[in-house]
C-alpha cells in the first residue's frame, strides 16, 4: 500500500518464445521478467507501470535489439544473467517503498541483488532512459549484492540469494539504512546484513557501487534455502524470520534473547506491533 492508498503490484511480464529471442534473449522458451504496476483500488485502474523488458541488455547477437556491453551499461539488465529453462528468469520476491525518495526497492533473487527504480516517472518516462527525478526514465538507478550480475569485476558480491528488502524507518535504530535477509544457498549460511544506503545513487561501470556493511549477523545453525527476512524492533533488537523454523531476537551486541520454533511450520516473513497498538486495537488482545 502506497501513501497515496494505490496499491503496489509486483508480477510476471510474460514474453512469449518468439519476442524474447528476438530481442536477444536465449536459453528458455517463453519468459517471465519481472514488472511493477501501481493500482487504484477505487477504480482498478493500472495508472503507473514499470517494466524491466524495457530496460534490458544482451551481448550475445550484434544484430538484435539491445545489444551492447553489459558492464559500461550498469543501470539496463543483463536478460541473459539467468537463463533458467522455467522462464522465470529472475524471481523477484520484495519490495519496499521509499516515500522520501520516492523510489522502489525490488529484491531479485535469481540476480542475487536489489534493484532501485524511480516511482516519480510516468508511464511513458518509466518505459523509457530519461526522465523523473532523477532523469533516469525506468533505468536502474541503483543495484547492490552482486556485481557479477552487472559484469562488474570491481567490489565484493554481498548476497547469494536474498528475500526482504527491508527499509528501516518509523525512527528505530539504523533509520534510512535497509535490512536484507542473504539466503546464501551456495555455503548453507544465512546472513541478515543491515547495509548503509548511498544518499545519492551514483551507478558507475567499474566501480565498487556496494553499500557499506553497517552490522550483520549470522551463525551456524541459521539457514533457509528460500523466503524469511528480518525487521527492527523499537527495541533496537532485530527479529529475524528464519523460514523453515520460526524465529530469532538479536541485539545488537549479536546476543541471541528470544527464539521460537515453529516445529516444521514455513513462515514467508514477520511483522512486529506493540500489544497496545491501533493495529490491533481490534482484537481485544488485553482482556
Amino acid at each position: 500500500m502506497l501513501p497515496n492508498s494505490n496499491v503496489l503490484v509486483l508480477v510476471w511480464d510474460k514474453i512469449d518464445e518468439q519476442e524474447a529471442e528476438a530481442n536477444g534473449a536465449f536459453g528458455s522458451s517463453n519468459i517471465y521478467p519481472e514488472k511493477l504496476v501501481e493500482i487504484n483500488p477505487n477504480t482498478n485502474a493500472i495508472v503507473w507501470q514499470w517494466r524491466s523488458w524495457q530496460h534490458i541488455i544482451q551481448d550475445q547477437e550484434s544484430g538484435l535489439p539491445n545489444y551492447g556491453i553489459v558492464a559500461d551499461n550498469p543501470q539496463l539488465i543483463n536478460i541473459n544473467f539467468n537463463p533458467l529453462q522455467n522462464g522465470d528468469i529472475m524471481h523477484a520476491n520484495g519490495i519496499d517503498y521509499d516515500n522520501d525518495k520516492d523510489i522502489i526497492y525490488v529484491s531479485v533473487n535469481a540476480y542475487s541483488e536489489i534493484w532501485v527504480i524511480d516511482h516519480s516517472t510516468t508511464i511513458t518516462e518509466a518505459a523509457s532512459h530519461s526522465g523523473g527525478n532523477y532523469n533516469k526514465g525506468g533505468d536502474l538507478l541503483y543495484r547492490f549484492g552482486n556485481p557479477l550480475a552487472y559484469d562488474n569485476t570491481f567490489g565484493e558480491k554481498l548476497f547469494d540469494r536474498n528475500h526482504f528488502p527491508n527499509l528501516l524507518e518509523d525512527d528505530v535504530l539504523g533509520k534510512g539504512n535497509m535490512l536484507v535477509y542473504v539466503n546464501g544457498v551456495t555455503e548453507e549460511q544465512s546472513i541478515v546484513y543491515e547495509l548503509d544506503i548511498p544518499e545519492n545513487f551514483n551507478l558507475l561501470p567499474n566501480t565498487n557501487n556496494e553499500p557499506n556493511i553497517v552490522w550483520e549477523f549470522r551463525n551456524e545453525n541459521l539457514y533457509n534455502g528460500i523466503i524469511s527476512g528480518a525487521v527492527r524492533l523499537k527495541n533496537g533488537n532485530t527479529l529475524i524470520c528464519e523460514g523453515d523454523y520460526g524465529f530469532w531476537e538479536v541485539t545488537p551486541e549479536k546476543e541471541v534473547v528470544w527464539k521460537y520454533n515453529g516445529f516444521g511450520i514455513e513462515f514467508w516473513r514477520a511483522y512486529n506491533y506493540e500489544l497496545t497498538g491501533n493495529e490491533l486495537s481490534n482484537y481485544n488482545l488485553n482482556n
